[in-house]
């Protein structure tokens, strides 16, 4: 899970790239990197996160250039000392065709796509799926000479040819954006199990002046100035040429298999006013507090005041306690945006949950409280905020998540690699509440996940609540040995 912020524009880019990067933090803070093209050259910055969280101090006048792209990165691949870190930022560049590429999402089949790609002389220098995706997609525009095409009607149909050959290969999930001499290039995996979307900008005689793409809305939202925020389709690409002159950009959905849009972006990833599937997320978390209220009704009288956890569960929160006529407490408050789920160890996560939450007492102690949050995958989080609350002077405390139990591994792009480390994988609702030490902990069913979210179940990818996956994943099993393993060695190093 990463963000990416592309830009194409008839002006300099880079304030805006650089600006949009930090509305994407939500999808990645472990790096973020800008690159520009002027029409010769490219240009970089950026780098690790700082330990303090805080924005990069860039020099825009080292990115010049009226096109670009933009990464921020949630590590789910690679060692995560600062070196490995460090060589596996994206975007990703390329010298023969020139190209910036980044990516969100996972590529089942990375290992066999990479020595495939190395047994025909192509080398790495990191180990992320953008420049897999990168170098498939040079290898077919080489092989069908596409770069050397000066019209830019043609030279868009054979990209689009190339960008088929690669979804063909490909397996996983993949929003991808590369800026190229020729243009900025967008497209999504077959399935659209990432996010993806675009908009314009236009001058004062309406005119278009700029096209970007960016993996939440939320980016357009914060400028105020982009029109026809618009989704793209699973298995579509859209080519903008360098030299666009208010034309549409050219569009193709080449590949479709079958929407199955990533339904954890809306309890988790996304930000509040980023609208997937012509629905904002803040709504349908609300909703979510709807029908949590609705299916565990019969649990009302075992509650004194309802709390929903920060940022993610506080609007469910407050709906399940409006719709049950219950109090609601903001018991507990947030303190900044560390996002604890992307630490890379438990004993990091353990840390950021520590800095992350302050408790006020008068709302705790000697209530019977109802925590709302949004999922509960490693129980790393909720485990110490019990430990919290019962120091507190809680007389009972109870959990109820708006996601169903995560029983099975994400293989796109969340880092959930190793089910056994899963805290619902094999166990009952009475062995999750044992393991967790509360006094009960109940789930949102999968109708009512369905029903709150409003979106038909066949367009939305739930692998991870039902263990059924859009794509074949034999070949994940062996990434998610080299990926503990790669964690291991990381963790024994640090």
């Amino acid at each position: 899970m990463c963000g990416v912020l592309g830009i194409i524009s008839k002006y300099p880019v880079a304030s805006r790239l650089i600006a949009g990067t930090e509305r994407l933090q939500n999808r990645g803070e472990r790096s973020v990197k800008v690159v520009t093209y002027d029409g010769e050259f490219f240009h970089a910055d950026g780098g690790l996160k700082p330990p303090t969280f805080q924005p990069f101090d860039y020099d825009v006048n080292r990115l010049p250039g009226r096109a670009g792209v933009a990464h921020t990165r949630y590590a789910t691949v690679g060692k995560t000392d600062p070196v490995s870190l460090d060589r596996n930022i994206q975007p990703v560049l390329s010298d023969r065709p020139a190209m910036a590429t980044c990516s969100n999402g996972d590529l089942v089949n990375i290992y066999s796509q990479t020595r495939r790609l190395m047994d025909q002389g192509f080398s790495f220098q990191s180990r992320v799926d953008s420049k897999v995706i990168q170098n498939t997609l040079i290898r077919h525009l080489i092989s069908s000479k596409t770069c050397k095409e000066r019209a830019p009607e043609t030279f868009a149909s054979k990209l689009f040819e190339s960008v088929g050959a690669v979804m063909d290969e490909l397996i996983g999930a993949y929003s991808t954006l590369t800026v190229m001499e020729q243009g900025l290039l967008a497209f999504k995996d077959p399935h659209g199990i990432r996010p993806l979307c675009y908009a314009c900008r236009k001058d004062e005689s309406g005119r278009t002046v700029e096209w970007a793409f960016s993996s939440e809305s939320s980016v357009f939202n914060y400028f105020g100035d982009y029109h026809g925020i618009t989704e793209m389709q699973p298995g579509e690409a859209i080519f903008v040429p360098w030299d666009f002159d208010g034309r549409e950009p050219f569009r193709k959905q080449i590949r479709n298999g079958g929407e199955k849009f990533c339904f954890f972006e809306f309890v988790y990833f996304a930000r509040p006013d980023s609208n997937f599937k012509n629905r904002y997320v803040e709504v349908a978390r609300r909703d979510l507090g709807t029908v949590l209220a609705q299916e565990y009704a019969h649990l009302k009288d075992r509650f004194d005041v309802v709390c929903g956890l920060p940022g993610t569960g506080i609007t469910t929160g407050m709906t399940f306690a409006s719709c049950l006529g219950l109090p609601y407490r903001q018991a507990i408050i947030k303190v900044g945006n560390k996002r604890s789920f992307q630490e890379t160890s438990d004993e990091k996560r353990r840390k950021a949950i520590d800095d992350k939450f302050l408790f006020i007492r008068d709302f705790i102690d000697g209530q019977r409280i109802a925590i709302v949050d949004d999922s509960n995958v490693r129980g790393t989080t909720s485990k110490k905020i019990i430990e919290r609350l019962y120091s507190l002077g809680a007389k009972e405390v109870y959990f109820l998540y708006f996601c169903p139990e995560i029983i099975g591994p994400c293989f796109y792009g969340i880092d959930t690699p190793d089910e056994t480390r899963l805290i619902a994988f094999g166990k009952s609702s009475e062995e999750i509440t044992k393991e967790m030490g509360c006094d009960g902990v109940y789930y949102i069913s999968h109708d009512g996940l369905i029903r709150g979210l409003g979106i038909a179940r066949d367009g939305l990818c739930m692998a991870c609540v039902t263990r059924s996956y859009p794509t074949d994943v034999t070949e994940a099993r062996e990434r998610v040995r080299h990926r503990l393993e790669e964690r291991r060695d990381s963790g024994a190093r640090a």
